[in-house]
Parts: structure tokens; sequence; C-alpha cells
């Protein structure tokens, strides 16, 4: 509401200017439009920006390894290798199946009910539970989830130098923002000088001390400076495009980092870094060293592994059956009855037999009836006992055998880059170190050299030409301190990291 009625009046304020036919009145309200104006700029923006977070270094890695997609597949690695383990162990626990069949049979077939010939059709259905537990089998289950634990912990070693390696990807980005930040700055002041130096080269101009051709040498710097200070201002942009694109951010999420007051440590010297004390530390902190060593244990464990296949295995059983067929019958005795009489011939003499037949009741076998009489059980033990396997197990140890050899070569491999890495960051962290000492050395000189031509200038002793070169190569040396001492701070973030040290300004 209140900037609604601001910009109205300013309408108005306008509207009168323009109406009004004394030029007086024009000026002062064309002023204090132009000052309105700025004023509701700045409103809108302190509004506008109210609530902004600022992002500080920690917060920034810890959101990047959370939203990375690259993190997110180690981590998904890692659970992948917990299942794996937890499959192993649950080999060890019995496995039981159901089974359950329902269907007709047609023609010559035997009636699952009397185990007889028939030739007409019927109808069954038959239920099954089968278990079996490994009572032993070479020792295939313990060495396997002995190989799986290590598998799953070399996954998570993994996961971390993934998040670790994506924190220092950060921690550049981050640094380079406040480099790139910096230099804009400095662009700007560079302008906002070359704009007094104009004004101040005016000035003698029209005192007559100096031609007036100076002027645009000046005016030629000042283009220098905005193109220099429109450079700039890309580059922090394309700054925070990399930092974003490493969180896994939108390229138009309004994202600003924190500036935090932090120098050069003066306490710490390059030169008195040795190899041996960071690689040993380096040893204990780096999660890659880990997982070579975790890896190197689980193809061990593949060797017994392998050779588990040379070993009987002995498994106990058990099963429960039962089935139903609708050519089943139920026979009922209900009585007895005399058969016809035979009459036969013995000895010439006519006999006559007759003999009492049992009376049954025939009918159907209901079907839970015939579930229960046909219910059986089973229990035993089988033993596999290996003979011959086409040479296939002792393929698979030689197998095994130079996975081994090949982990060691890994561990051998990563040591070595390791030591590799931490000599070149020492390296790089002393002659970033001279490169800082010297730059700053010449900023210094360049400065005063500079103050001096500044001097000898507004007095006309020398020519604008001459002030543009001391200000150009002043402002070269300012850009190299700045880039010399970021970068000095980077390669001592990457011993600190090294070290195990957490990352922060």
């Amino acid at each position: 509401m209140y900037k609604l009625d601001f910009g109205v009046v300013i309408l108005h304020c306008l509207s009168f200017a323009m109406k009004n036919k004394n030029k007086t009145i024009q000026s002062h309200m064309k002023q204090f439009v132009k000052t309105a104006f700025a004023a509701l700029l700045l409103t809108g923006a302190g509004i506008s920006g109210y609530g902004q977070e600022i992002w500080s270094l920690e917060k920034c890695v810890i959101y990047a390894q959370d939203a990375n997609l690259t993190v997110q597949q180690a981590r998904s690695n890692v659970k992948v290798a917990l299942l794996s383990e937890q499959q192993a162990k649950v080999s060890r626990l019995p496995s039981i199946n159901g089974n359950a069949s329902l269907g007709g049979q047609f023609g010559r077939t035997i009636d699952p009910t009397t185990n007889q010939f028939i030739a007409t059709g019927f109808q069954y259905n038959s239920f099954g539970l089968n278990a079996g537990v490994p009572l032993f089998n070479g020792g295939q289950i313990h060495h396997s989830v002995k190989q799986a634990g290590w598998d799953a912990q070399a996954a998570q070693a993994d996961a971390e130098q993934t998040a670790n390696s994506l924190a220092l990807q950060v921690a550049q980005a981050y640094l380079n923002i406040l480099l790139t930040e910096e230099q804009l700055e400095s662009a700007n002041q560079r302008v906002a000088q070359s704009n007094r130096q104009l004004e101040a080269t005016q000035k003698l101009i029209d005192a007559g001390t100096i031609p007036v051709a100076d002027k645009y040498n000046v005016l030629a710097q000042i283009a220098r400076d905005e193109q220099a200070a429109v450079m700039a201002a890309n580059n922090v942009d394309l700054a925070y495009l990399n930092i974003k694109q490493l969180m896994q951010l939108e390229p138009d999420f309004d994202l600003r980092i924190e500036r935090p007051e932090f120098t050069v440590p003066a306490d710490v010297n390059p030169e008195n870094y040795a190899l041996q004390p960071v690689y040993t530390a380096a040893l204990e902190t780096q999660p890659n060293v880990k997982a070579a060593a975790f890896r190197i244990k689980s193809a061990e464990e593949g060797v017994p592994l392998a050779k588990s296949a040379y070993y009987p295995s002995l498994q106990l059983f058990g099963s429960l059956t039962t089935n139903y067929s609708s050519r089943a019958r139920t026979f009922d005795l209900v009585g007895t009855e005399l058969s016809d009489p035979v009459t036969f011939v013995v000895n010439g003499m006519p006999v006559t037999i007759q003999q009492e037949i049992d009376v049954y009741d025939i009918s159907n076998t209901p079907y839970f009836t015939q579930l229960d009489q046909n219910y059986g059980q089973g229990l035993g033990v089988q033993l596999s006992i290996p003979i011959y396997q086409n040479g296939r197990n002792r393929l698979n140890v030689e197998r095994a055998r130079l996975g081994v050899v090949n982990a060691k070569l890994q561990e051998n491999q990563t040591l070595q880059q390791l030591k590799n890495d931490i000599q070149t960051a020492i390296a790089n962290a002393r002659s970033a170190r001279k490169q800082l000492d010297a730059a700053q050395k010449t900023f210094d000189a360049m400065q005063a050299a500079f103050s001096n031509t500044e001097k000898r200038h507004n007095l006309g002793a020398v020519n604008t030409l001459e002030l543009t070169t001391a200000k150009t190569n002043l402002d070269n040396a300012e850009n190299d301190l700045l880039v010399a001492r970021y970068d000095y701070l980077f390669r001592l973030k990457i011993l600190d990291f090294y070290q195990g040290k957490e990352l922060r300004l």
C-alpha cells in the first residue's frame, strides 16, 4: 500500500513538472522525481531481499552432498552392498516352499489316490510343502557373509570419498566466487577512480596546465575499466553458476554466499610441510585408502569361498503332501447276502455251493476326507559329493587368487597416487606462497609508483598517458594479488583436506 501511494506521488510530480512552464520549478521537480525514484528502487530491493538466506561454506557443502546425483548414486551402492550382506547372512536360515496343482487327466493314466492305471478321465488337486536347511557346505555361507561385509565397508568408503571430493570442489567454487566478487568490487572502484581522474583532468585542462588531448586518454581508460567491470560481473555469474551446478540447484535460484572476514594465515609456512607426516595422516583419514584395504579383504575371502566347492554338502529336508482325485470312492459295509447257488459235479455226483457276500454302499470320497486320508510326511538328509566338475572349481580358485593380486596392485596404485597428490599439493602450496609474496611486493611497488605519478600529474609534471599507464599497472598488480591470495588459500585447504581437517574458512 505504501509503495503504491509513493508511485502515485511520483507520477503526479512528474506530470506537474512537465506541464509547468517555469524552468526552475521543472528542474527542482525533475530532481525530486529522480531522488524519489531511486529511493523507491532501494526500498523495493530491500523488500525483495528481506529474509534472503546467506549460505556459508559448510552449508553449501552439506547441501551439495545431499543433493548431488553422484553422491546419491554412491550412497545407493552402499544400500545395495548392505542388502547383499543381509542376503548372505539369511542363507543360514531354512527355506520353505509350498506348491499346489489343479487339473484333469484323460486316457490311460495313473490315479494318484490308488496308484492304479485307469482309462477314464478325472480331475485332481494336490498340495505340498517342502523345507530344507543347509547343515554343511564347505564354509560357503560363512565366507560369503564375510566377503559381503568387506564389500559393504568398501562401498561405504567409496561414498565417503565421493562426498569428500565434492566438498573440495564446492570449496574451490566457493573461493572462486569470493575472488570474482572482490575483482568486481575492484573493477567498480577503478571505474569510479577513473571518473574522478577525468574530473581532475578537466580542471587541469580548464586551467591550461595540460592539453585537451589528454582528456581522451582518460576517456579511453574509463572505457577499458567499464569493460573490465562487465567482464568481472560476468565472471561472478559464471562462478555462481558453477557452484549451483555442483549443488544441483536451478540456474535462477537466488543464491548468495557468506563473505567471512578472513586473512591469509601468517603462522602457516608451506616450507614446514613434509611429505611423510601429511602422508601418514592421509592414510588414516582418506576413505579411498580404506576402500582399497577392504577390497583386499574381500578378495582374500574369495579364495576359501571358491575352495568350498571342493567339499561335500549336507542338507536336511522335509516335506508334507496330500492330494485329491475325482475317481476316489468310499466303500461302506451295509450287510451280507447269499450268492446265487452254483452246482458242480464231483465224482459223478452234483454238488451245490452257495456263500455269503458282503454288501457295500459305494460313494464318492469327500474332498477334505481325501486330503486327510492322503496326508503324508517326509524327513531326510541329502549328501552331495562333488567328483568331477570339468575343472571349473580349480579355475575358480585360480581366478580368486588373481583377484587378490589385482586388489593389492590397486591398493599400491591408490597409495602411490595419494603420495603423488600430496607431493604436488605441498609443491603447489609452496609455489603459491612465493607467488603471493611476489604479488604483494609488486602491488606495493605499483601502488607507490601510481601515487607518485598521480601527484606529479596533478602538478602538471607528467601527461595523462603516463598516469593511465601507471594506473593500468596498478590494476594488473591488484588483480594478480587477489588471484594469488585465493590460490594460496585454496592450496592450504587442499593440505587440510589430506590431513582430515574440516573444510571451513
